[in-house]
């Protein structure tokens, strides 16, 4: 049995531990499912450090998934005043957010199991206006490049959602428990595949050598808590 820890005596590592055994828990048995005494149990401390450290379940839950959300939205918002063609701007957004689902793959687990299952008494948590921030960060871009003439004219509705599709096909292929088929350089392949077709006659910027521009690098945000990639 793990040794437990007192709230007199406290640990450096014991937030993450108890982060760390609420992710597992939540995410095989579910939120509702899953006790406040199995947790300190998972993490070997008492009810009180708990308390201390979150307040309550409630409290472990939305820690869990605030800390990469943060990170996602300082993502999109370096995105405000974009610079270059598009085509570099959505192959650069498309790999910063893949990086940040990879570091985080046991909450996008979780994420899901909240977002598509059944419910389940989770506290209320608006996964919703993250997906509408990105599409609509990817209109933007798209209608950007139209408008520079780096994009043939079309329906910037439909191939915003094409952009989107071919992100989350990568994504959702992490989250398998096989080996990936899809890795970065895959979704990297796929983005600027789809972009050369979205491209005007004889524009050049979205030529296959592109990469993105920082390394796949993903903007930190408030936190020192991370769950590792899976």
């Amino acid at each position: 049995m793990a040794q437990q820890h007192d709230i007199t005596s406290p640990q450096p590592e014991t937030r993450g531990r108890l982060l760390r055994a609420a992710l597992d828990l939540f995410t095989q048995r579910g939120y509702s499912a899953t006790s406040v005494r199995e947790i300190c149990a998972a993490a070997g401390v008492t009810k009180p450090v708990l308390y201390y450290h979150f307040k309550s379940k409630e409290g472990m839950y939305r820690a869990l998934l605030e800390e990469p959300f943060c990170r996602f939205g300082a993502i999109l918002a370096t995105f405000s005043h974009p610079e270059g063609s598009a085509a570099q701007q959505v192959l650069d957004l498309c790999d910063r957010i893949f990086t940040l689902f990879s570091e985080h793959l046991n909450v996008a687990r979780l994420m899901h199991v909240i977002y598509y299952g059944p419910p389940q008494g989770a506290p209320f948590f608006d996964f919703e206006v993250f997906h509408r921030k990105l599409h609509d960060l990817v209109k933007e871009l798209v209608a950007a490049g139209i408008h520079k003439g780096e994009l043939r004219p079309g329906n910037v509705e439909d191939m915003s959602w094409v952009l989107i599709g071919t992100l989350n096909v990568a994504l959702e292929e992490q989250l398998c428990q096989r080996r990936p088929r899809l890795d970065r350089a895959g979704l990297g392949r796929l983005i600027r595949l789809v972009v050369q077709g979205f491209a005007a006659m004889g524009h050049a910027d979205a030529r296959p050598g592109d990469e993105p521009r920082d390394g796949g690098r993903a903007v930190s945000g408030a936190g020192t808590w991370g769950p590792g990639a899976a």
